[in-house]
């Protein structure tokens, strides 16, 4: 560990952050764990201006965050409130409705609730933009915004990354109700396979564009989930036989233009480790539901793993020695000299400010070497 001190400054340690988290995905020695909170709109609508001084206390643990950037406006009267609304639709043709205020949506009207549409359901000509994630604030940004807050990023000593935001199974949950989709993957259902067809060459197409980006794009993000609390969403046998060719082709155009592909997925998906591997992946971002004793068995030292902390239970009802005990754990049992460890910590309504302390200064210790004060 190099970190000894707290005052970096923040563009400083952004570079430094940027260039471990490099060398901890591709096992060439970090000189520390990347580790970074991630703070929802929720939790700045909660606690407001408490949890800036939170950050200014430990501005490494939220490398994302300049405080003095942080605008606090728009506080809603009652976070849970459902704003029914805020529907807003995207490109794909999901209607998408908000029920708490700061966090994501979820879809209210699915563009294929009946399969037949499929036939004449069309997706937008990949030059026309960026599709943004839930189209909020708006359904597209122009690839100029796009390459523009790339260059800003960049400027800021910042990671540079593209995202699939909802890929391919995920986007398919986006698009057709849960219970037909699984009865449609069962079945191999001819509608399935061309709505999974024009969703991969509408995102392939994307990603086409965005290699055009020449100043290089660090990391391409694929998110996927894939698992419940309990087990996968899809069998092995079906990832492999439908999804993985996809995978395959898309991580390779990843490593063509010389980026790191970053496969995230929430649930427990120990059944498709070794699909999701077979892929060529460099970084996996699971929960740590998976179990830390399977994630190193299955999993260490063959990818990076991008370890999220338990945000249902620890982080908003952990106390400070559960959560040093675990993120100890955590680094202990997956850590090794190579890398190959970064941790990301989500964090919720209703986690106390004191929770976020403690996460913050587990940080500090166990993943960058400072003994917070």
């Amino acid at each position: 560990m190099i970190l000894t001190r707290n005052d970096l400054d923040l563009r400083t340690f952004r570079r430094m952050y940027r260039e471990n988290l490099i060398k901890a995905a591709k096992f060439l020695k970090p000189s520390f764990i990347p580790c970074r909170i991630v703070l929802t709109r929720a939790m700045f609508y909660l606690h407001q201006e408490k949890l800036i001084e939170i950050i200014k206390r430990y501005p490494l643990a939220f490398p994302d965050y300049d405080p003095n950037e942080i605008k606090l406006d728009n506080i809603p009267k009652n976070l849970y409130e459902d704003h029914e609304e805020r529907l807003v639709k995207d490109v794909f043709g999901t209607v998408w409705r908000y029920r708490i205020a700061g966090l994501g949506p979820h879809p209210h009207q699915y563009p294929l609730d009946d399969l037949d549409k499929v036939y004449t359901w069309t997706l937008p000509d990949p030059e026309e933009g960026y599709p943004l994630g839930y189209a909020d604030p708006k359904p597209m940004l122009s690839w100029e915004e796009l390459f523009d807050y790339f260059d800003k990023l960049r400027e800021q000593g910042r990671l540079v990354v593209f995202s699939l935001h909802h890929f391919l199974f995920q986007k398919l949950m986006d698009v057709i109700p849960i219970n037909k989709l699984m009865m449609a993957i069962r079945r191999g259902d001819k509608r399935f396979l061309i709505a999974l067809n024009k969703i991969a060459e509408y995102q392939y197409g994307l990603l086409k564009i965005a290699k055009r980006y020449s100043k290089g794009i660090d990391v391409v993000t694929f998110l996927e989930d894939l698992g419940t609390q309990k087990s996968p969403f899809i069998r092995p046998e079906y990832l492999r036989k439908y999804f993985l060719p996809y995978y395959k082709k898309f991580f390779e155009e990843v490593k063509s233009m010389g980026s790191l592909v970053y496969f995230h997925s929430d649930g427990l998906i120990v059944p498709l480790f070794d699909v999701i591997l077979e892929a060529g992946i460099d970084i996996l971002n699971i929960q740590d539901l998976n179990g830390i004793d399977n994630i190193s068995t299955k999993l260490k030292g063959k990818v990076c793993v991008d370890l999220d902390i338990d945000r249902q239970k620890l982080i908003p009802y952990g106390s400070k020695d559960e959560i040093y005990k675990h993120i100890q754990n955590v680094v202990n049992t997956l850590n090794i000299e190579d890398g190959g460890l970064m941790i990301h910590i989500e964090v919720h309504p209703p986690t106390p400010l004191e929770n976020i302390e403690y996460l913050a200064q587990a940080c500090y210790r166990y993943c960058l070497g400072i003994e917070p004060s």
